[in-house]
């Protein structure tokens, strides 16, 4: 590290550390207004698969959901991909392309985690609660992971 000096390598002082590590931070967690909403992620267990059917309907009548959206609700809406950071073009001018990639997986999931449904309450207990009843069925799909992936693996496993 570079001591002294600006630039690259030089250590940097973050002004908003103290207050983070004294407990006096602020989050968006830490919002609360009146007539709030919560939501709460059903979250794919699968790396690659397909979806076959979401059923939102036991969710829905959980008591303070105000709304279950799927995939298919914002694709039905519209509601476009998630978009990199900034789009950058190349030398003859013309866009990047750009893989498909929606705020909630539609068809498709393509790593754990992936998010397949939203449930949004009137408190974050009710969001959760009626994630609970979403039931999703999938066909799970073939995966691969790359090398350096199986040996951090098996590092963590067989030390």
């Amino acid at each position: 590290m570079v001591t002294g000096g600006t630039g690259i390598g030089a250590a940097v002082r973050r002004k908003e550390d103290h207050r983070f590590v004294t407990g006096r931070g602020h989050f968006t967690d830490d919002v609360d207004r009146p007539g709030q909403t919560y939501a709460f992620f059903v979250r794919s267990p699968h790396a690659h698969a397909q979806i076959k059917r979401v059923d939102v309907k036991a969710a829905a009548e959980r008591p303070g959901v105000v709304a279950v959206l799927t995939g298919a609700d914002l694709a039905g809406d519209k509601i476009g991909n998630l978009i990199c950071g900034w789009m950058i073009h190349s030398k003859d001018g013309s866009p990047m392309k750009m893989a498909p990639h929606p705020a909630i997986a539609h068809g498709k999931v393509c790593y754990v985690g992936d998010p397949v449904a939203v449930v949004i309450a009137e408190t974050l207990a009710q969001a959760k609660d009626g994630a609970e009843q979403v039931k999703v069925d999938y066909a799970v799909l073939g995966h691969s992971m790359g090398s350096s992936v199986i040996w951090c693996y098996i590092a963590l496993v067989r030390p």
